[in-house]
């Protein structure tokens, strides 16, 4: 995920600086270009009712998800309030060290009128060309895209939750205000009708159009359960489409255990998470990491912990997208169940970060932990992944103990600790970096 952000400038042509507020602008925008960040540039210092409405116009076009304001001066603070009646984002604003412009006690002054009239801000100050700045800025605007775009998810829950299971029961209500997504409630006979309508010949027909993915996997399931985990396939992605969902959840334990997770590999890789055993805002939580990475995102259990080498066993039954696979790929039967179709290979090694969500109401909550994913054998059959972590895992275990953090752990690649706590702040979420 690209952040989208739209700078515009703000000074005084009475005060010292004014004449250098168009090259802190450029030379802004330009670090966050140069860092890949989606910033673009109004072109346009506000200095007076004039430049406020030229400035609205322009970032009117430009559909940000995010106002980063460069402040070079002191100058008028009702500017802004005026350019927020026109377009109203949420805002950066962005001081420069200098001590004869004034642009710190502007930001300072700004700040105290948006508290007042309840609007939120966000506030990086430092060089322009400042890549501690920068970065901090990107990952800022980046937890503003999120929002965005989780507001217009729907996830389809398909059968409900597994009984037993009461840590994952999922609230709309939380779910709606905290995430932003929208929960789409389906019965699984709409996934089992369109499983039994669909043919032997037009599973075929479909294992046969997805060759060039499942190809250099080792089949060691039957054929005809290949087969029936290609209708199940078939009937979610239809779901999807039906639906328009960007997110599944299956009541899968025990009844659809082998039958839907070559299905949630496919999804994986078509851009659809899925999540197991109905686990509804852990699958939204694979959105987040998939949006933030741009990759499919592992679903997994929380294990075993190795005191002495410091590492922690995540693992599930095997529905991980293939391109996060690290060597041989087995389209194996289920473990306990031994029989269907799941997706069994070995994780890619690097940088990752670990997400639950659970709660409900005001206990709705986030913990998010980093570490680094390090070759490990098949531990667990399914897809398993060792992660090392600079903190004691004694002392991980005794946080999630201590906070009531669930058992379901999504694991995406790349360090997103930074985004998902802004995401959290803006959102009103309890976060736990553990």
């Amino acid at each position: 995920m690209k952040a989208n952000i739209a700078a515009v400038g703000l000074a005084c042509p009475f005060e010292v600086g004014y004449d250098n507020a168009e090259n802190l602008l450029n030379q802004t925008v330009k670090t966050l270009v140069d860092m890949g960040v989606d910033c673009t540039n109004a072109g346009v210092v506000m200095h007076d009712l004039d430049t406020v409405k030229a400035a609205a116009d322009a970032l009117k076009q430009m559909d940000a998800d995010v106002l980063l304001i460069c402040i070079a001066t002191w100058s008028e603070d009702h500017h802004l309030l005026d350019l927020l009646s026109y377009i109203d984002k949420p805002v950066i604003l962005r001081a420069f060290p200098a001590f004869d412009t004034g642009s710190l006690c502007c930001a300072h002054q700004i700040g105290a009128v948006f508290t007042d009239i309840g609007k939120s801000y966000e506030f990086v100050y430092g060089e322009p060309d400042d890549e501690k700045c920068a970065r901090k800025t990107k990952q800022i605007a980046t937890a503003y895209s999120l929002a965005n775009c989780m507001g217009k998810v729907r996830i389809g829950a398909i059968g409900g939750r597994v009984k037993g299971m009461t840590e994952i029961a999922y609230d709309e209500f939380a779910i709606k205000q905290k995430l932003g997504a929208r929960v789409v409630n389906l019965d699984e006979k709409e996934m089992t009708e369109k499983v039994a309508a669909m043919t032997d010949a037009e599973a075929e027909a479909l294992l046969k159009e997805k060759e060039g993915m499942l190809s250099p996997c080792k089949v060691l399931s039957k054929h005809e359960d290949m087969l029936e985990s290609m209708k199940f396939y078939g009937a979610m992605r239809a779901l999807a489409d039906e639906y328009a969902l960007e997110a599944l959840s299956v009541k899968c334990y025990t009844t659809y255990m082998g039958k839907v997770c070559l299905g949630y590999s496919i999804l994986a890789e078509e851009g659809v998470v899925a999540s197991c055993e109905g686990d509804v805002t852990n699958a939204l939580t694979m959105k987040l990491l998939y949006e933030l990475s741009e990759k499919p995102v592992n679903n997994t259990d929380l294990l075993y912990l190795d005191e002495a080498a410091n590492t922690i066993l995540f693992a599930h039954c095997g529905s991980s997208g293939f391109s996060i696979a690290e060597g041989d790929i087995e389209l194996a039967p289920v473990r306990l169940a031994e029989t269907g179709v799941c997706s069994r290979f070995l994780m890619k090694s690097g940088t990752v970060t670990a997400v639950n969500i659970c709660g409900h109401g005001d206990g709705f909550r986030m913990a998010i932990m980093k570490g680094e994913a390090i070759p490990c054998g098949m531990e667990f059959p399914g897809n398993p992944v060792k992660i090392r972590f600079d903190k004691s895992v004694e002392d991980i275990n005794e946080e999630i103990m201590a906070n009531g953090i669930g058992h379901h752990w999504m694991v995406g690649y790349g360090d997103y600790v930074e985004e998902l706590k802004n995401f959290c702040r803006i959102k009103g979420i309890r976060c736990y970096v553990i």
